[in-house]
């Protein structure tokens, strides 16, 4: 295929890629020019803007990489999974626990529900955790079927992990690390969400190529 045809079949892809790269150039332009934040604090990397040694918040990051591999799981299984009617509300629990696995996410990688979320809408650090409890429930409840033929167990360790890690920061326990305990109860949350969506699209992924084969 030559160039031409390849910008033809792309021509909606790309047009995406310079909607999506422009949408965040111009999120950094507005913010210096509102609020007159410097470009590069925006754009560099968070160590250097700090001048921070190279290994602060590792931890943190690695958690990022997994919420973001989770995510991702979720929506690559969205897509390559079955557009059968039996199978809408497995795609759709997969497309949701994306969703959520985003905003979480981003929760951890901007403070939204220690900073963001309080200063800007006056939500209180318990209410944005309320709010977090309440989509989970909604899933749980909504797609409980089609979990229940998913090895659960380890998403039921994520939502046990995840539930010590909010008890943890909220009561403070004395004596012991805050920082070490909650965040690494908080980690062992998102690689077990992580695992549990990897096992489902190893699952879809040999389901496909069994049915391919089979053809």
């Amino acid at each position: 295929m030559n160039i031409i045809s390849q910008l033809k079949s792309n021509r909606s892809t790309i047009l995406r890629i310079f909607v999506i790269s422009m949408f965040l150039i111009c999120c950094v332009v507005l913010l210096n020019k509102l609020k007159g934040i410097p470009i590069g604090v925006l754009t560099r990397d968070i160590t250097t803007a700090a001048g921070v040694p190279f290994y602060t918040g590792f931890f943190s990051q690695v958690g990022f990489i997994f919420w973001i591999a989770t995510a991702s799981l979720c929506m690559f299984s969205f897509h390559i999974s079955s557009k059968s009617e039996g199978n809408t509300m497995f795609r759709k629990f997969l497309f949701l626990s994306g969703l959520l696995s985003l905003l979480l996410c981003f929760d951890d990688m901007f403070l939204l529900h220690e900073q963001v979320i309080p200063k800007v809408f006056g939500i209180s650090e318990k209410g944005v955790y309320t709010t977090y409890g309440i989509l989970a429930i909604f899933l749980l409840v909504k797609f409980y079927p089609i979990i229940l033929k998913t090895d659960y167990i380890l998403l039921a360790m994520a939502f046990i992990f995840f539930g010590l890690s909010i008890v943890i920061d909220l009561i403070h326990i004395p004596g012991i690390n805050p920082y070490l305990l909650e965040d690494g109860v908080k980690m062992f949350g998102i690689v077990s969400c992580f695992f549990y969506f990897y096992g489902n699209v190893v699952d879809i992924v040999s389901n496909s190529t069994t049915l391919l084969k089979g053809k």
